[in-house]
């Protein structure tokens, strides 16, 4: 007989792994405090995931297939890269907004040495790059020396890194509202085309 799965259970050890991997990275986000965070027993965290490693890869898995899927989306609409950034940038602010553990954690994730991002989620990253890349270049909307690796640090990476900053007020205790998002826009459009 099948094994009825507990939904509340299942988020539940992904908001507590987040929030650890968030909190203490993510070295020291083990199975153990997840489980107890997440208020379950190891053996049923083990039932769903065969260890932290594949935990964490479902949950980047299933931020980064809605960039990805928002990229795609927004390419599908435009042709014009300062529309495809806009959109992609407007995701983050909402992340933000909406979900800020979302945010922090892909922080997180992108600055944590003992985190190593699995070939499948990393290639369709690139794809998407590459991509862009080919937009902008035949529509005279992209300098020519930018790489793929530019337009990830730049168009992704940058406004994750923006938002973070800002949520720790480390310059700036402005909002992240409208006038913010203009501004990633423009330094993205600035350091690309």
């Amino acid at each position: 007989m099948a094994r009825i799965i507990d939904e509340t259970k299942l988020e539940r050890i992904k908001l507590a792994a987040i929030e650890l991997i968030v909190s203490n990275g993510y070295g020291g986000a083990s199975i153990s405090k997840i489980a107890k965070m997440a208020g379950v027993a190891e053996g049923y965290l083990y039932r769903h995931y065969p260890s932290k490693q594949e935990l964490v890869k479902d949950l980047l898995r299933s931020n980064l297939n809605q960039i990805v899927e928002t990229l795609e989306q927004s390419q599908k609409e435009s042709e014009e890269l300062t529309k495809i950034f806009e959109i992609v940038i407007r995701l983050f602010f909402n992340f933000a907004k909406t979900e800020p553990h979302r945010i922090k954690f892909l922080f997180a994730l992108m600055n944590d040495y003992n985190f190593v991002i699995d070939e499948e989620i990393k290639s369709k990253i690139i794809y998407q790059c590459i991509a862009i890349k080919k937009i902008g270049l035949a529509h005279n909307q992209l300098d020519p020396q930018i790489s793929e690796e530019d337009i990830y640090l730049f168009g992704v990476s940058y406004p994750i890194v923006f938002i973070n900053h800002r949520i720790k007020n480390y310059f700036d205790t402005s909002e992240l509202d409208e006038d913010a998002i203009q501004k990633v826009l423009r330094i993205v459009i600035k350091a690309l085309f």
